[in-house]
């Protein structure tokens, strides 16, 4: 067995139904391998497609993505997709093929240093310059993709070594042990955290996407809430992770949040943040949120690298969410809290009213479409299905995080922190490798839909149950709108006056689709997609002046939420 054989079994013996790569020559012998175990990878069109189907693919189940490139360029094209999932907490490993040890610091063709070019945005990676350390670098690098806080994970393996045989058992081998210090675990604490509850008038709990990673973590999430009747909010990446219609739920909050999302995050006196990281999006300046009002900060999260980054928490508690509700339920004392709070969590859904009404409104047939009509079109046709959802990023984003009401965890998959246009289409692709029996339903904008339009291709081939509905406003939407907004419309380089006909593109690539200019047509492209097994592409004409609200300003505070048609005094 070489060492290409050797990484082939190891992923088989992990129990990998799925990779996503590209070949090349560095790894040629790596595709032999898999050729010869009948292992099931995935071409897809680009590396980067590989990177965010992989991420896709581990978003939607929850096991980590594997991506397999060439040296050099092969290897760079993972980058985005790497550093979207280090940012987003996603476990992928990648696998990359390196010019020959010898070879290696000399230029040589094909050659980059990916080791050094991923090292920022990567948990962990490996140059294996010893064809005895590369099973025990594989077995680590698994294991480091799940562990603690998921993320990516990158082994460079070089040609010759992919060719040199093996020796010893591949069943023997153990990983590299490492030194951790312990956690500063919930049991500890709970009674801190339990004191400052009962201090609490106007409490919120924000979930993040560390309670939907959790294993566990969004049934006791939803326990914990209901045990106190506390308000709860989620980050775009928290979404999910408590029910849309939950009467606790206020919605998503930050720059595109809820009003009373944003009210809550802003007005309240305690603020229990599990799983999340405390972002700009979240908080506009942290500075700014610290000097806001007299409130209680209790921070959880599995990497104590986030506690306190942003903003400095009164509590600390470094542990995984679903550990945390667990043992917070356990520890429950005896005794009623939501008295206390009674009057604040009836502002907040009054608020939640007055934004319902004005979300009705928006739901109108018009021509061009209004994107929140479609979103939530396609919403009432999937109502109990439990699709997945995924989106590429821009203002079609938004709208579906805002008027989509996901069903399950892990079914509403975007990309967070990085904010990768692109995403979309391979991530769908990927997700619904994970589970193709459901149906996935892409909403992508024509900016973000063409940077990746080869992996039409890819899902050709497949013949997935995706259902693509392109939000076409000739436009890159949301910077269009920050430039309406504060540059006094001056739109520069925004405007995409010549867009393909992009149903057509998917016609050449033999994926089925239609346009929807108005109600009616949409109805039944819906129906058409709906009624079809594989992947149906929709190309929908949107309002190009429609803009994202509600909206605060970057670097502005939940008090400066921007809402039309809502009153002023509900703002805050």
């Amino acid at each position: 067995m070489n060492g290409a054989e050797a990484i082939i079994d190891f992923l088989l013996r992990k129990g990998v139904k799925h990779a996503f790569g590209y070949p090349g020559g560095p790894v040629i012998v790596l595709f032999d391998a898999i050729h010869k175990y009948h292992f099931p990878s995935i071409l897809t069109r680009h590396e980067q497609g590989a990177a965010h189907a992989a991420e896709g693919y581990a978003k939607a189940s929850g096991l980590p993505g594997v991506m397999i490139a060439t040296s050099g360029p092969g290897a760079t094209n993972l980058v985005t997709g790497l550093a979207d999932a280090y940012l987003d907490s996603v476990p992928v490993l990648a696998i990359t093929g390196a010019v020959a040890r010898k070879a290696t610091g000399t230029d040589a063709f094909q050659e980059a240093d990916i080791t050094g070019i991923t090292q920022p945005v990567t948990k962990y990676n490996y140059l294996v310059m010893n064809t005895d350390e590369l099973l025990p670098v594989l077995e680590e690098a698994w294991n480091l993709t799940t562990e603690g806080r998921p993320g990516p994970v990158l082994v460079n393996v070089p040609k010759d070594i992919l060719s040199s045989p093996m020796s010893g058992s591949v069943q023997t081998v153990l990983p590299y042990a490492r030194h951790r210090p312990p956690r500063i675990r919930t049991r500890a604490l709970s009674e801190q955290v339990y004191e400052a509850i009962g201090k609490s008038r106007r409490p919120l709990l924000l979930a993040g996407g560390g309670c939907v990673i959790a294993r566990r973590g969004t049934d006791d999430l939803k326990a914990f809430a209901e045990s106190l009747e506390i308000p709860v909010a989620t980050t775009l990446m928290g979404k999910g992770s408590i029910a849309a219609g939950h009467p606790l739920y206020l919605g998503n909050l930050g720059m595109h949040g809820t009003p009373q999302a944003n009210t809550a995050l802003g007005n309240c006196d305690l603020l229990l943040a599990v799983g999340t990281r405390f972002s700009d999006r979240i908080i506009g300046d942290p500075e700014l949120f610290a000097q806001q009002g007299d409130r209680t900060i209790i921070h959880v999260d599995i990497d104590l690298a986030e506690i306190g980054k942003n903003i400095r928490p009164d509590i600390e508690i470094e542990d995984d969410a679903a550990a945390f509700f667990e043992e917070m339920l356990s520890a429950r004392p005896n005794k009623g809290y939501s008295d206390n709070w009674r009057e604040w969590l009836g502002q907040l859904q009054a608020i939640g009213k007055r934004y319902s009404q004005l979300v009705q409104d928006m739901y109108q047939d018009t021509s061009p479409l209004r994107p929140q009509y479609i979103v939530h079109e396609v919403a009432e046709r999937l109502k109990g299905q439990n699709p997945i959802v995924v989106t590429d990023v821009g203002q079609h984003q938004m709208f579906a995080a805002q008027h989509y009401p996901v069903e399950s965890p892990r079914s509403f998959i975007t990309s967070g922190g990085l904010g990768t246009m692109g995403f979309g289409l391979p991530a769908a692709i990927g997700a619904s490798v994970s589970d193709p029996d459901r149906t996935t339903v892409l909403f992508c904008g024509d900016g973000g839909f063409q940077m990746t339009i080869q992996e039409l291709g890819t899902l050709a081939k497949l013949q997935l149950p995706v259902k693509i509905l392109i939000f076409d406003n000739s436009c890159l939407g949301m910077v269009r709108q920050w430039q309406e907004l504060f540059f006094d419309r001056r739109y520069s380089n925004t405007l995409l006056d010549n867009n393909p006909d992009f149903v057509a593109i998917g016609q050449a690539y033999g994926i089925p689709g239609g346009r929807a200019g108005d109600g009616a047509s949409l109805a039944s492209e819906l129906g058409k997609a709906l009624a079809m097994p594989g992947p149906y592409l929709i190309h929908c004409a949107v309002d190009p002046e429609m803009n994202v609200y509600p909206m605060i300003p970057a670097g502005k505070m939940p008090q400066d939420l921007i809402m039309p048609g809502l009153d002023p005094e509900r703002k805050s």
